[in-house]
This record gives C-alpha cells, structure tokens and sequence, in this order.
C-alpha cells in the first residue's frame, strides 16, 4: 500500500455470480420449482420466468464486461442437462457451452458451480442427497458435464455445502404452526419422501456423508477429464464472535459448523468462503447479530468487516487457497451497498497483507434475483431488474465495483471510496 491506495496482487480475480435457478426462469424439472407449486408453498412466491437470463446472457455479459469486472460465477443446472435418470440433453449442454462462450468473448473468466441447492425432480424423488448412491449420481454429471463443456479453469462443485447444518434446525423449529406444517405435508407430497430429500434441510449425518463424498467424487471426476481445472468446494462461513463469557459456545458452533467440513477439504485447490456478516454467541446461551446494530433486509448485521474475519479463521484452518465466492449486502439503499463493499474489500486488503492467500472476489449478486423462500423481496443485485420488462439498470455499487476492479486496489481515485454519481438510482440499460 503506498499513498493511502491498497493495491491487490496480480491476478486478483474480481467478478460477481448467480445461480441458475435464481435468474435463468423455466427451471421446470427441478425439485425447487416442485416445491414452489406445492399448495400451500414453502416460498413465497414461484421462481416463473426469474430475471430471464437464459435468454440474456450474452446481454448480461456485455453489461459485467463493459463495468470492468473479469470473471462471472454462474451454475449449470443438472435438472436441464441430466432431465431424466441418466438422459442428458445435448441442447442444454449446447446453451451451458454458448455461455461460456459469451464470457470468453468478452473478456471474462468464466467460473462454474455444478451443484446450486437444486436437484432433478427424479432425482430428489429418488432421496436426493440422503440417498447412498448420491456421491456416483453427481459424479457422473460432474464427468458427462466437464467432457462436453471447454473454455473453463475454475469450477466448484456444491454451493454453501455446509449450510443446512446451521440452517436446518431454526427451519424446522419454525415448522409447529398448522399452516407450516400443511406446507410441510404439501412439499413432501411433491417430493415424495420426507422434506430432507430438498437440499437446505439436510440432516447433519447426511452433509457429512454423503455430501462431503459427493464433492470428492465430483472434484475427481472434473479432473479426470480435465487435471489442470482448479476445482474447490464453497462453504457459507459467517463470522463466529461472542461475548465475554461465551467463548466455549462460539468454539462449539465453530466446531459444529465449519470444523469438519474444512478439514475435509484441506489441499483442495482452493475453498469458497461466502460471508455476509457475523453471529455474536452470548452468555444466555442464544446466539444471533449484535443487540443495536443495523441488518440488512436479510436480518443479517450490516458487518462488512465480516469477510475478513472468515477469511482468516479458513486460512489459518486450513491453510488452503481461498477464492471469496460470495459476499455482498442486501437492501434497496445502493448508497449503503457502495459503501459496503470498499469497506469489506479494505478489510480483506489488511488480512491478506497478514499473508491469508485470497485470490479473487466475487459479488453476490450481479442481479437482483429470486431469493428462494424469501421471493423478489431482497435485493442484492449490482444490477437492478424490472422484471416485467425484464429491463435492466445498473446501480452506482455495479460502477464502483468496475473501477475498484479496472485499478485492482482500493483508493486509486476518489471514486473508489464513494458511491458514483450516477443519476437516479441507477442508468437503465434496455435489455
């Protein structure tokens, strides 16, 4: 750092992500658009045609470009190419293959997720991850994927694949009303099995078993077709803290949460940390944000110091190269947003000249998109989207986040610590 300018190191990856079924639309073999037609639903409101882009992604990709972002992480959907039980469809390989294109012609780096919470309906109907044959059954996809898709180096196998093990819990405790529990019979009826079948309420035992062997297996079927793929699995790490007195309790959710899976994944190639804030353990026992602190729409704390802190507690786990997968603030104040993301990035900037190897950042999300049970309320998105006309705009953080990528460091001018003017709340791009 010279001058009060943080510079990143060279070839630090800067880029923003999505998931498939939250923007693509039509995701209809899936088990999630299943369960978002139950009735009564355990979602607000069905996915439909999302924010579009699997009609728009070269638009899409044009947009990321011209900001001066470098790489794009997005999912290939298994319910679209693996649509039946060992059937794959060519065409969707095909649309999965011009994406990549699109990216590559633009200049970016294209980065794929392989699981992202969906499954195939035959397949979650078959048991999903609690099913034994799991770990094979994403294997193969991960194979027949990787064979028929080039133009890629990095690629993650499951998303967040440590997530129902703090999420399931609180899920299912809420699940006592009588209006939750016919959501619960109705989901179930479409699954044809139990609840746990659906990825986010995944058993304990089930994540560590299956799960943790379905990403070996997956991470070695990518590179039996293609070694030199850096291949990693992403976690959701949020910043374990606690007051004076509940240390023990924070250890044990550390434990608990992360512990197993991280040791498992040491020597990969690199790991996913996806943080959006942090949990303060108290001395009652109970465990959640900061008492007086602002959330986001999220009911997360507004704690951008948040990823520097996972950053280090995964580091100094596992001494494992970490990529930031997924970091970013919910809300429709974008001016909180620009603020949010220099400062997270400056104190990330700090941990890596402590020497934790981070090698890229990620925005979540490049669109304002389906935030699963929660529906269109939250917005996360760089780039706002009027989903009946599918027009998009792009917000002052999407220009922020381009310099700060175009100068790879923080403070290079004075834009890179302000929110940009740019007029109204965002410039409307017709697309």
């Amino acid at each position: 750092m010279t001058g009060g300018v943080k510079t990143f190191p060279k070839g630090f990856i800067w880029g923003a992500a999505t998931a498939a079924h939250q923007v693509e639309g039509g995701n209809v073999n899936s088990d999630c658009w299943a369960l978002e037609h139950a009735s009564p639903s355990l979602f607000r409101e069905p996915s439909g045609d999302a924010v579009d882009q699997y009609h728009r992604f070269g638009d899409d990709m044009a947009i990321l470009s011209a900001l001066g972002l470098q790489s794009y992480r997005f999912s290939i959907e298994w319910a679209r190419i693996e649509p039946e039980d060992g059937v794959f469809s060519q065409a969707a390989l095909d649309h999965y293959q011009r994406c990549i294109d699109a990216c590559l012609s633009r200049g970016l780096a294209p980065v794929l997720t392989y699981h992202r919470f969906t499954l195939p309906l035959w397949l979650a109907r078959q048991g999903g991850m609690t099913s034994p044959e799991f770990p094979d059954r994403f294997a193969r996809f991960c194979e027949h994927a990787t064979r028929h898709l080039r133009g890629f180096d990095i690629a993650c196998t499951i998303n967040e694949l440590n997530l129902p093990l703090f999420i399931r819990e609180p899920l299912m405790a809420r699940m006592t009303s009588e209006k939750a529990l016919a959501r619960i019979a109705a989901a179930e009826a479409v699954l044809h099995g139990s609840i746990d079948r659906f990825f986010l309420y995944s058993p304990r035992e089930v994540i560590l078993n299956q799960g943790l062997a379905a990403h070996a297996k997956g991470r070695d079927a990518i590179k039996s077709v293609r070694s030199e793929i850096q291949v990693g699995v992403t976690f959701a790490v949020q910043d374990e803290q606690a007051e004076p007195g509940a240390e023990a309790l924070r250890d044990q959710r550390r434990d608990d949460f992360y512990g197993v899976c991280l040791d498992a994944v040491k020597g990969d190639d690199f790991i996913g940390v996806q943080t959006y804030s942090r949990v303060v353990s108290k001395r009652d026992g109970s465990s959640g944000p900061e008492d007086g602190h602002p959330r986001t729409v999220m009911g997360y704390e507004d704690r951008p110091q948040a990823l520097a802190a996972t950053c280090r507690f995964v580091w100094e786990r596992t001494a494992t190269p970490i990529i930031v997968t997924e970091n970013g603030w919910a809300g429709d104040d974008d001016r909180r947003r620009a603020a949010f993301v220099p400062e997270a990035l400056s104190e990330l900037h700090d941990a890596m000249a402590e020497g934790v190897d981070v090698r890229g950042y990620f925005y979540w999300s490049l669109l304002d998109n389906y935030e699963w049970a929660a529906g269109y309320g939250p917005k996360f998105g760089l780039i706002g989207v009027d989903r009946a006309t599918q027009q998009r705009r792009i917000k002052p953080s999407a220009v922020l986040l381009g310099d700060i990528a175009r100068a790879n460091a923080l403070g290079a001018d004075d834009r890179s610590t302000e929110a940009p003017q740019v007029m109204g709340d965002g410039a409307p791009v017709g697309l």
